[in-house]
């Protein structure tokens, strides 16, 4: 509640503007405070964007979900390009298990589904009269029935069921034709159904290929009213059949026309029949399956590319210049400047902020080490690659000669390059492995691993066995995070805080202070004029 103060009644002095005055001073300490806060402030949202580059970062190249860019799987990174003399008919692609070479490949038949089909369901009836998907069940049995003077389809108490493939639909009356065929292909029969009115034509398909046919139990006489009679099996349609194919002069089925053998994916793309002499030449297609350089360089190209942005992020926040003569602005320093003063202001306010901070300069050295040492025998110059050597690069990373090295590398020894970042340790990951763990999977690690480890070190979001997060997080936190409110700058905030609130009751008993002091000076002012009234009143009279 506000109060209400007249000061200077007796005086003349604007008290109002005195105490202003005097507690402009005092608020410097609370001013003090606030730029401390707003200095801490920026520094979590700098560091909070720095650690999600690194994310990012991580992200793109040592996440199993991301296979053409991980760079910890040898099959995620080992690209290998396979062609097909005929893609019409078959075509093809690689896996990183494929072995080089051409071989042959000739299709015997073609995988398809079984199938039943039922032309002229409503035959005999007048024209105008076929089935239609709003119609109920009991209308289609009345139009079924029709020509043969009775209903075909067998309710009991207004229901029956009917079997496809061993699984069960109920159906009832009030249903209508359209919502049965929905309920038919939402089921677990694995047949997909569909009546067109235009043919007059009712169709099953098995939603696989392969051989076998479609079975049915035709409770209810369902199929047998809409003309397809299970034999004593239970089976109606064609079957389907397996592909047929020889690899090399090896025969092979499969139950579809995708397949994948040896890392080679097979697509059979056109139906093709068995023939009618199995004597006759088959048509021979040739699959080349070869290195795909550069789709392997392209990989490595871009993660260099990326890391050395991320370097260059990192290494301008570490080296940006302070200016320590720009502090945070008060609110009363805003109100004198314009918008472009202020924005030149906050922009060297908030420099050099980061700078050498010691956990961003640990995981850059560790970076930078991870990818110098060797790995085995290999290291990252032999395969053309190497370290700048410009310092003011700090540690970026090179193709030697264009990147014509890499190239030649990749094309005379793909697996080699692909084991130098992807080799794997017997030790898994874990922020709890002791030194001598930490360190023999170091040593048995490819650069990917050891990378990846590096930032898991910094900015995973499980707990080591002493509750710690990533070291980023630990100084930052990240949004969805519990680190999000729970980390070393909000903790510093938070005292800067409860520092702010102690400071603003200190001015509050402050200023009532000056307040008191100067209304009992207004008072005794009051007394003095009052008394020198009297005094000259009494001389008066004399």
């Amino acid at each position: 509640m506000s109060t209400l103060r007249i000061g200077g009644i007796a005086s003349g002095f604007d008290t109002e503007q005195i105490i202003r005055d005097l507690m402009r001073v005092e608020r410097m300490k609370v001013d003090r405070t606030f730029q401390q806060r707003q200095t801490l402030q920026w520094q979590k949202e700098q560091y909070r964007e720095m650690t999600n580059k690194v994310r990012s970062f991580r992200d793109q190249y040592f996440d199993i979900l991301k296979p053409e860019t991980n760079l910890t799987s040898a099959s995620a990174m080992k690209k290998m390009s396979a062609t097909s003399s005929m893609p019409g008919i078959v075509s093809v692609s690689a896996g990183a298990i494929a072995f080089q070479g051409e071989s042959t490949f000739q299709v015997l038949q073609s995988a398809t589904a079984a199938k039943a089909i039922a032309n002229e369901v409503t035959a005999g009836h007048e024209e105008g009269m076929r089935l239609s998907m709003t119609d109920t069940m009991a209308t289609i049995s009345s139009k079924l029935g029709e020509a043969a003077g009775e209903g075909v389809l067998n309710f009991e108490d207004g229901r029956f069921s009917l079997t496809i493939n061993d699984v069960e639909i109920e159906i009832s009356e009030s249903d209508t034709f359209g919502s049965v065929l929905q309920r038919i292909n939402n089921s677990n029969a694995g047949v997909q159904v569909s009546y067109s009115t235009f043919s007059d034509t009712f169709t099953m398909t098995a939603r696989e290929t392969g051989a076998g046919h479609i079975t049915t139990d035709d409770g209810g006489n369902f199929f047998s009213a809409l003309g397809l009679v299970p034999n004593a099996e239970g089976e109606v349609g064609q079957s389907g059949r397996d592909a047929v194919f020889r690899i090399n002069g090896f025969e092979g089925t499969r139950t579809t026309n995708s397949f994948t053998i040896d890392g080679i994916t097979y697509s059979i793309n056109q139906q093709v029949d068995p023939p009618v002499d199995p004597e006759a030449p088959l048509e021979t297609i040739r699959i080349n399956v070869s290195v795909d350089t550069d789709a392997i360089f392209n990989t490595i190209e871009k993660f260099i590319s990326d890391y050395n942005q991320l370097i260059d992020d990192i290494s301008g926040k570490l080296n940006e210049e302070r200016f320590r003569g720009f502090p945070p602005l008060t609110d009363e320093q805003k109100e004198a400047m314009s918008d472009r003063e202020i924005e030149l202001w906050e922009e060297k306010a908030q420099s050099g902020l980061l700078r050498r901070d010691s956990a961003l300069e640990n995981m850059l050295r560790n970076m930078r080490s991870a990818l110098y040492d060797m790995v085995g025998e290999g290291h990252l110059s032999s395969i053309g690659i190497e370290t700048s050597r410009n310092y003011l690069d700090n540690g970026k990373l090179v193709l030697k000669n264009g990147g014509n090295d890499l190239r030649a590398a990749i094309a005379e020894n793909p697996d080699s390059v692909v084991d130098l970042f992807a080799r794997r340790s017997d030790i898994s990951y874990s922020p709890n492995l002791s030194a001598e763990d930490r360190s023999q999977r170091y040593q048995e690690s490819g650069l990917a691993h050891r990378l990846s480890d590096i930032l898991q070190d910094n900015i995973r979001t499980t707990r080591n066995s002493n509750g710690r997060k990533g070291v980023l997080l630990e100084r930052a936190g990240i949004v969805g995070d519990t680190t999000e409110f729970d980390n070393y700058y909000d903790n510093q905030i938070k005292q800067v805080n409860r520092q702010i609130d102690r400071i603003n009751e200190m001015l509050q008993r402050r200023e009532e202070q000056y307040y008191r002091r100067f209304t009992a000076m207004e008072k005794a002012l009051q007394q003095l004029h009052s008394q020198g009234d009297w005094l000259m009143m009494q001389l008066q009279q004399f």
